[in-house]
């Protein structure tokens, strides 16, 4: 018996006691997660607005506690228990549930303490937000890439566009030009021609033609004039002796007949 007791030293009690810690601890999460499982099956069966009241008089629980509850089963509850007790276990909900089991293999989170747990976790969290951010950033870069190369093709496009139409329209002119060039070409052959010359002259035969006409025409009338003067000069001097009003009257006429016409513009 002595032998026994002699076998047990402090080192050997230290260990003992972690050891049932590290147990009770275990037992600790496994039954808060069972306790999870049960208060989300009656918050489930309760009526709207009876789970706080519930929670208070049935397991005098705070909403605070069984809200942590019920994220520890939401956690853990579908899947294999993970060698974590209580503490660490609620600590590691701070992670996306993708992140954790291998932010569990990378640290042996097991072997920290809450304090050096909860440190790894916030600074695993700042490496996450960090590496969205990133991601995030290459994702508007890639858009802002995908959009400039987009406005690209279309100016591209717009260009040769504008391209094509500007050779169109030089071609067009060219054609334009040529043309104007064949029929300036035809224009003067035309003139050469022996029809172009002939309906010249007799273009010009009917002007002097019309001339003479007019010429006629004025001498014709010229020649009524003066003798038609002359005999009425001759009236009225036949005529001044037989009554000599009379012939003031029609002298006057006359005299102011000419007077007219001969400041009248020809």
């Amino acid at each position: 018996m002595n032998d026994l007791t002699s076998d047990r030293t402090p080192l050997v009690i230290a260990a003992e006691i972690n050891t049932i810690k590290y147990q009770t601890r275990k037992v600790l999460l496994a039954g808060a997660i069972e306790i999870g499982r049960r208060l989300k099956e009656a918050k489930e069966l309760l009526p709207h607005g009876e789970w706080s009241k519930w929670l208070e008089e049935s397991c005098s629980y705070s909403k605070r506690t069984a809200e942590k509850l019920l994220r520890l089963f939401d956690a853990y509850g579908t899947q294999e228990l993970p060698n974590l007790n209580y503490s660490q276990a609620y600590i590691l909900l701070g992670l996306p549930e993708e992140e954790r089991g291998q932010f569990i293999a990378e640290i042996d989170a097991e072997g920290l303490s809450a304090r050096e747990l909860q440190k790894a976790v916030k600074e695993r969290i700042q490496a996450l937000q960090e590496r969205d951010q990133a991601l995030q950033e290459k994702a508007e870069l890639r858009q802002a890439l995908s959009e400039q190369e987009s406005q690209i093709t279309q100016l591209t496009t717009e260009r040769n566009n504008l391209q094509t139409k500007a050779e169109q329209l030089s071609k067009s002119q060219g054609e334009q030009e040529t043309k104007a060039v064949n029929l300036e070409k035809k224009l003067e052959s035309l003139k050469k021609s022996t029809s172009y010359e002939g309906l010249q002259k007799i273009n010009k035969n009917l002007i002097a033609a019309q001339h003479k006409t007019n010429a006629n025409q004025i001498a014709f009338l010229y020649e009524s004039l003066d003798k038609t003067f002359k005999q009425l000069v001759w009236e009225l001097s036949s005529f001044a002796d037989k009554d000599k009003d009379t012939y003031e009257v029609y002298k006057s006429k006359v005299f102011d007949f000419l007077t007219k016409g001969l400041n009248e513009k020809f």
